[in-house]
């Protein structure tokens, strides 16, 4: 009978087990069952998604997955060093580079993110249900009387919550926009003023697309297809870069919004159906970025950087043939100043500071990760983002430990993925 669920109907008759006999009227013709109870073992990775072992075979796992993403770093770089057309390819820099790039991000993260847990905490302390602050006497709207329930007190408490943290989200926003666009308060520049508000409504909509995201992520459509949607989130993350890149033209300004995006981007990946699943999307979302990083983002950026020279060059093709003295040397005039900053582009340091700036957006994106999963272990009921991906307070402790452990292994995969860009472009990453 199974209450007529179709599902339960299903996983039931996957089991040879098959519904109550029934009248016409729909009442079960007999009260008499047969109880059968089944036993079989789980294997492995089935016990592993039930969290069953203890630290020491976690620890194991932890590290085959961090051995693995070194693999696929150590043989990108050795490939790239075996076909590099350099004569003498810059040396292996190793933890040296590790202690010039990515120590000083660790504690930029670190530093900043301990002042806003405290805020956190702090709040949480106050305003939950059964916090410092109590408001028992108080309605949730002003029509209401009585006394209040524990359901609704309970709902009371994280309705103010939330305005607190609506309010502490709005204050960093600004605090944020004020400190990056520095500008003279005592002379009002508007210039200063629109640019700050320009960033503000960017930073909204983006915030209003990563929530459509994050409730894209709880469907099973997504559950289901992880891995096609962790590459299309990628190449999303690509797009959105170069449109941001287009539109704000300052790279300053943008990082703080792609680092959000990759943030989420890790942060549904959460959504897997099972722990295990999660891990391998991370080995996809990896090797993603060390494509990403070699590849991709060095050929858009020589596409954008050529484009004048082509746009130029369809202009002299379609466009008008007899030219005076005048407008021919105007032509060459463009022609020369096109090529001169081609070569400002390609052989100054800029293409050094885009990999720079891609690297630290990847990097503060994965080092944020074991802090958001403490975030929802502490605010578990009141964002519902992990109740809403079927995973408990005490499995969020996994993905933390596991995001946490995964810092350094990235790290040593950051090594291999700036040495092949030295050996492959023949970018001075450490000089």
């Amino acid at each position: 009978y199974f209450g007529g669920s179709a599902k339960i109907l299903d996983d039931m008759k996957e089991r040879d087990i098959l519904p109550c006999e029934s009248d016409i009227n729909g009442a079960i013709k007999s009260d008499n069952y047969e109880l059968i109870i089944q036993y079989y073992p789980l294997g492995w990775f089935d016990l592993l998604n039930r969290f069953e072992f203890g630290g020491p075979v976690y620890f194991f796992f932890y590290t085959a997955i961090g051995l693995t993403i070194c693999l696929i770093g150590g043989s990108v770089y050795g490939i790239n060093r075996l076909l590099t057309k350099f004569r003498h390819p810059p040396p292996f820099q190793g933890w040296q580079l590790v202690a010039l790039v990515s120590r000083p991000q660790i504690e930029g993260v670190i530093l900043a993110v301990i002042p806003y847990m405290v805020v956190v905490s702090t709040i949480h302390t106050l305003f939950r249900h059964d916090g410092v602050l109590q408001f028992d006497s108080l309605h949730k709207n002003w029509m209401g009387s009585g006394s209040i329930g524990d359901v609704e007190e309970v709902e009371n408490a994280m309705g103010r919550m939330g305005s607190a943290f609506l309010v502490l989200g709005s204050y960093i926003t600004l605090k944020g926009s004020s400190s990056i666009i520095i500008g003279d308060e005592t002379s009002k520049n508007d210039h200063v003023v629109a640019k700050r508000a320009h960033f503000i409504w960017a930073s909204l909509c983006l915030q209003a697309m990563i929530l459509c995201l994050l409730e894209f992520s709880y469907s099973d459509s997504y559950k289901n297809d992880i891995y096609r949607y962790v590459v299309m989130f990628k190449f999303g993350q690509i797009a959105f870069d170069v449109i941001l890149s287009h539109v704000i033209r300052d790279k300053l300004l943008i990082a703080p919004l792609l680092v959000l995006i990759q943030m989420s981007e890790i942060l549904v990946t959460i959504g897997a159906r099972d722990f295990v699943e999660f891990t391998l999307s991370f080995l996809v979302k990896i090797s993603l970025i060390v494509v990403q990083r070699l590849f991709i983002y060095p050929f858009i950026h020589t596409i954008l950087t050529l484009l004048p020279r082509w746009n130029l060059l369809a202009r002299h093709s379609f466009g008008r043939k007899a030219l005076t003295r005048k407008e021919k040397k105007q032509r060459e005039a463009r022609w020369k100043k096109v090529n001169e900053n081609i070569e400002l582009q390609t052989e100054g340091v800029e293409p050094l500071v885009d990999s720079i700036t891609i690297y630290s957006v990847e990097k503060t994106g994965g080092i944020l990760l074991p802090f958001m999963c403490l975030f929802l272990m502490l605010l578990y009921r009141e964002t519902e983002i992990a109740m809403n991906y079927n995973i408990n307070q005490h499995e969020l402790l996994y993905y933390g430990t596991f995001a946490f452990y995964m810092i350094i292994w990235t790290c040593i995969v950051d090594i291999f993925v700036l040495s092949s860009q030295e050996v492959l472009y023949g970018w001075r990453v450490y000089d």
